[in-house]
Order: C-alpha cells, then structure tokens, then sequence
C-alpha cells in the first residue's frame, strides 16, 4: 500500500503516522504522478489551504482529512459546544477565578490567569481550569480517532499545574475507550471528529472532578507521541501494543474506505 502526502511529509521521527507505516510495511509518496493508493492532506500547521491536487483526487480516491482546515481553540470550541451542549470558555472581563489563556493557534501552550482581566488579548482564548486530578496528579485522556473509532485511549498522568498548563508527564496507561467513556460519549466525540473533518489525529480531553463533566480542549491532525526520546513515558510493551492497535485500526479503515470507491 502506498499514500500520497501533500502538501507537505511527516518529515519528523516522532510523528504517530511513522510507526503506523512502519508496522503494516505501508510506502509514501509526494509524487502525484507515482502509483498511489489513497492521499493524506499533511500539513503541520492550525489552519490550511485545501491543496488543489488533494481536491482533484478526492473524486476517485479517499483522502484523509482534506475537510479538516481549522483546528484553532474557537474553532475546536465551537464543535464543542454543538455536541456537548456546554462551553469551556469564560469571559476574561467577567470571570472570577483561575483560568487558562491560551493562543487561539494550535500546540502553542497555555498559562494559568487570574480573571477578570481590563482588555482581554485578542490573539488568546480563555478556558476554565478544570480539575482532573487523580490524588496528587491530574490525568489528561489523549484520544486516538482513527477513519470514524477509537482504538484505544492514553491515560497520561502528568504534574499538577501551577502556572502552566504543560507539565511534566509521569506515567502513562493504555485503556480501552469503553473503560473512560461511556456510550453516549463516544458516540459524541466521534461525532465531534466528523464535524472538524478529522479522519485521523487525536483529541485532547480531560474529565472534570467536581462533576464528571468531559471537556475536550484541542484537536491535533498530525498527532505525534512515539519518538525515540519517550516524553509520553511509555513503557517498551506498552508502546508497541499502542502501535499495533494504532495500525489494525488504520488498515481496516483505509480497507473501507476503498471498498467505497470500486
């Protein structure tokens, strides 16, 4: 099996798309003029410009993530709040409290404020700081989503924040989605996934402890996670039964995917 990247390749060791190739022994091109079985719009970046050629081929072929084009904060908020009927952004001139100011762009970090603030920054969200902590750690759910299922779900316990929302991951635990969602949520994030254009990356999610309530903060489309320099703390079994899943997941959906288009 061969896929198309463009407009750009998963240049970098660490990205997940790597070890998924890598384990069904799948090939990649950025020639469209070369044999190709399906296409993959890669574009490390929060928002993209559909590629033209991606357009053209998505008429004879599947192409993953070609809708997927926005996923700032507002916009992965948006989605949030037409699935999950409620909201994780406060109004920085009229909340009390401890939030999170955030840049609207994607994988740029955030720190922890105290609101109201005078003028809020127009570049930054504002999100609640939800407590997801489990004894003295918090636990954040990064959730594959891999062509419409979740194949598994990452248990990453990680340091408590004080000023920053990124801190220092201790352990992490593979569970089955069936073990941290209940039906009707799956059925929501799956739905979410749909409405961002995602067919494969993975979510961000943390559980509320006060009430139980899910959160989901960020949507990655060129997710990554299993480079040689561990900063997910995997365990050496742990992170090969992950890419095994990761890789039985992809396969029978590019398998269906392509049984679409005979």
């Amino acid at each position: 099996m061969r896929a198309l990247f463009l407009p750009d390749y998963p240049e970098r060791e660490f990205y997940t798309i790597i070890p998924i190739f890598m384990r069904l022994g799948w090939f990649a091109t950025q020639d469209v003029n070369e044999q190709f079985d399906f296409a993959i719009c890669w574009q490390d970046s929060t928002w993209v410009e559909p590629d033209a050629w991606l357009l053209q081929i998505a008429h004879s072929k599947p192409v993953l993530n070609i809708r997927c084009i926005d996923i700032s904060k507002r916009r992965v908020e948006e989605e949030f709040v037409n699935t999950f009927e409620r909201s994780s952004f406060v109004n920085p001139l009229t909340f009390e409290g401890r939030a999170v100011c955030k840049f609207d762009e994607n994988a740029r970090g955030g720190e922890i404020v105290e609101l109201p603030v005078a003028e809020a920054r127009k570049d930054r969200v504002y999100q609640v700081l939800i407590d997801a902590s489990d004894g003295d750690a918090m636990v954040e759910y990064r959730v594959p989503f891999i062509l419409g299922e979740i194949p598994m779900v990452y248990a990453e316990y990680k340091d408590q924040p004080i000023d920053t929302i990124k801190t220092r991951k201790r352990s992490v635990e593979l569970r089955p989605p069936e073990a941290v969602f209940d039906s009707d949520e799956i059925k929501k994030i799956v739905a979410m996934c749909a409405a961002m254009g995602l067919d494969f990356g993975e979510l961000d999610i943390l559980r509320s402890t006060a009430d139980g309530a899910l959160y989901v903060l960020d949507v990655n489309k060129t997710p990554g996670g299993f480079g040689i320099m561990n900063r997910v703390k995997w365990e050496p079994v742990q992170r090969q039964e992950a890419i095994a899943r990761l890789a039985q997941s992809f396969e029978s959906g590019i398998q269906r995917m392509l049984s679409e288009f005979v």
